[in-house]
């Protein structure tokens, strides 16, 4: 079956692992299909004379199984560190500026969230539905609990919850020193749902969380009330798979509004007061949004990479010459943004113009839509479990410093 992929049964995953040639097991939740969707030809990367170099730090590798399970786990960042986890469990903290290991430790496999939670206690989920959370300064185990369904995302917290998306659409606050279930939200699933979830965001005690049936939802951190919900897309189309909705690429917050993108669907900003949508526009996306002071930055269903103006949505540039190459989402850099592809290259783009000013190759294996940045580097991560610090210097900066 050339230039095509199959799906069959249980969760949609457009992943950046589908090869060309190959036939690909999709599993999506719903009734038993086969459904063939035509795979086009990535854009063929041209010559490029680099502006900026993207210049890698340090890089360290757990290992997993990622790629074939299709999980996107995420780095976690507290203090002047990073903790990162392996889908058969290793959990290890490395030191932000060298990437040297400072803790490690190990939780009951296969992972299949986190790492998420605070400076004193690391997050995880697995398939199985399990919780662990152990200590981020010497790596025991603090607490494990069954939530009863597979976790598939863990927030990041400066606070007294670990909060938990599960694979039935449900949000859980446990308490992050016991594994205590404190509350529960649960949203009524569609018939199909893409494979994943996006993180759930903490600010001033609520919590921002997009869901599979098209919303993001307001949460109380103190009792899990839900205070309000928006309607990011409206389902539409014959078939299930045309109604999907899903918002399971990340969000992005500011002091005032929240930033989102949905699957055949809209990017919207809404109000983080009330709930109310500012502007949308119409653009699907699966990878989600990341946002600067002045542009909110998206990576379409067709792998155009957007800039749009956070006031009002207007489009400040779109850069279209890495099409198909099944894109991360953006990720904020200095004066760049970064974008991962299926081969394993991260290209830098200009934030004032979209043109491409920079390449490095990461390696062979796709780079996933979960890496993220700090104000210092870039935090890249692909399928095979390598997490890795880069930063985006001038490309004179990069030879004077190869000179001396």
């Amino acid at each position: 079956m050339n230039n095509k992929f199959c799906l069959i049964k249980a969760t949609v995953i457009f992943a950046v692992t589908m090869s060309m040639s190959a036939c690909s097991y999709i599993p999506w939740f719903g009734d038993e299909e086969e459904v063939e969707i035509e795979l086009r030809e990535p854009a063929e990367l041209s010559e490029l004379v680099s502006e900026v170099t993207i210049k890698q730090n340090w890089q360290v590798s757990l290992g997993g199984d990622a790629e074939e399970r299709f999980i996107q786990l995420q780095p976690h960042v507290f203090d002047d560190k990073i903790a990162f986890a392996q889908t058969g469990g290793k959990v290890a903290v490395y030191e932000l500026n060298s990437g040297r290991a400072v803790v490690s430790g190990s939780v009951v496999g296969p992972v299949s969230a986190g790492v998420g939670g605070n400076a004193k206690y690391l997050v995880t989920g697995t398939h199985d539905g399990v919780v662990t959370a152990i200590n981020s300064k010497d790596g025991t185990q603090a607490w494990s609990t069954n939530v009863a369904s597979e976790v598939v995302s863990v927030a990041h917290a400066d606070n007294d919850l670990a909060i938990l998306r599960t694979n039935d659409n449900r949000i859980l606050g446990l308490a992050i020193s016991t594994g205590e279930k404190l509350w529960a939200v649960t949203q009524t699933p569609p018939a199909l749902t893409l494979r994943g979830a996006s993180v759930p965001i903490v600010r001033d005690g609520v919590i921002y969380a997009g869901m599979d049936n098209g919303k993001v939802i307001a949460i109380s951190t103190e009792n899990g009330n839900v205070i309000w919900e928006a309607r990011v897309s409206v389902p539409s189309g014959r078939s299930e798979l045309e109604r999907l909705v899903d918002i399971d690429g990340q969000i992005a917050a500011d002091d005032n509004f929240i930033y989102a993108a949905s699957y055949h669907g809209r990017v919207v900003s809404i109000s983080r007061e009330n709930g109310r949508i500012r502007w949308a526009r119409d653009m699907a996306s699966v990878s989600g949004v990341s946002i600067d002071n002045a542009l909110v930055y998206v990576t379409d269903k067709d792998d155009n990479v957007w800039a749009l103006e956070k006031e009002t949505g207007v489009s400040s540039w779109k850069q279209d010459k890495l099409l198909y190459r099944q894109l991360s989402a953006p990720v904020v850099q200095d004066k760049a943004v970064l974008v991962g592809d299926s081969q394993g290259f991260i290209h830098a783009l200009s934030k004032q113009d979209g043109r491409i000013i920079g390449r490095a190759n990461f390696g062979k294996k796709p780079i996933h839509t979960s890496s993220m940045s700090t104000n210092t580097a870039a935090y890249i991560i692909d399928v095979s479990g390598r997490l890795a610090s880069y930063s985006v210097v001038s490309a004179n900066k990069s030879r004077d410093s190869k000179r001396n």
